[in-house]
């Protein structure tokens, strides 16, 4: 029985480092969940209203911020976005020994006539060091963010560390239970993982769309951008958890209908 609930907890850890490697880490993820979601438009959109509505409430007119409408469009956010998150996963990954920032904050005035329409015409690289020190950030260096970096090699320490414990679990179970029950346990342990995490799967979908009904027209700006970015992301994540919880049911519904070896009549 101690096994049978020690198994849980493990395979739900074994699914979870699967998510954090080959999702959370993968700038892939972030950029397809963002555009398929529509993310980039909905966060131009928020931002662009709100600031419409303090300027017209201070006085002044919605032509007065042109100029910051186009560069909050949802290219600009997108190349933002994607430019950086692309960085910081390749030095959270250990493939690059800086995060270089991409921002749209330059350094000097934006030359009279620029186009604001696409970040190149007035953007700039440097790495965090430079960024920091430019904008006059203090409290705060690059050796903060050296945490980052290890990210990547935690990430599989991670799943050699879950899918080990998984293994040793299922080992345990078929060697300490007897011949006539060892697979039937097992089965157990697929089974009740597969259903708990199936059911997260469905708390996952209430959450997102509690988020989503709740907190997109919030005060404050950055729980509105949390709660439109946050649901795909929600979303997809718990898609990798159908697919374990329906292959783990699958696999213990099958272990119940496995043909039990006869127990000695001799015992």
């Amino acid at each position: 029985m101690l096994l049978v609930i020690l198994s849980v907890p493990v395979f739900i850890l074994s699914v979870l480092s699967i998510n954090i490697k080959s999702q959370f880490l993968s700038a892939g993820f972030w950029i397809n969940t963002f555009e398929k979601a529509n993310v980039y438009s909905q966060i131009s959109t928020s931002v662009s209203d709100r600031l419409a509505d303090k300027v017209v409430a201070g006085g002044g007119k919605i032509s007065d911020i042109t100029a910051l409408s186009n560069l909050i469009s949802p290219y600009n956010i997108k190349v933002f976005f994607e430019k950086n998150v692309k960085s910081i996963l390749l030095f959270a990954n250990g493939k690059s020994s800086e995060i270089i920032v991409f921002t749209p904050l330059p350094t000097k005035n934006i030359p009279v006539g620029t186009k604001t329409d696409d970040f190149s015409n007035f953007s700039e690289k440097m790495t965090l060091d430079d960024f920091l020190k430019n904008l006059n950030i203090t409290g705060v260096t690059k050796e903060d963010f050296q945490i980052i970096s290890k990210f990547g090699v935690w990430s599989w320490i991670l799943i050699g560390t879950s899918f080990a414990l998984l293994l040793l679990v299922l080992v345990l179970t078929y060697a300490l239970i007897d011949a006539g029950r060892h697979l039937t346990a097992m089965g157990i342990e697929f089974a009740l993982s597969g259903i708990l995490i199936l059911s997260s799967y469905f708390l996952a979908g209430f959450i997102g769309k509690y988020l989503t009904e709740n907190f997109v027209k919030s005060a404050n700006i950055g729980t509105s951008l949390a709660a439109i970015a946050a649901p795909p992301v929600i979303a997809n994540v718990a898609q990798v958890w159908v697919w374990f919880a329906l292959s783990s049911i699958l696999l213990g519904v099958l272990l119940f209908f496995v043909k039990k070896p006869a127990k000695n009549s001799l015992r």
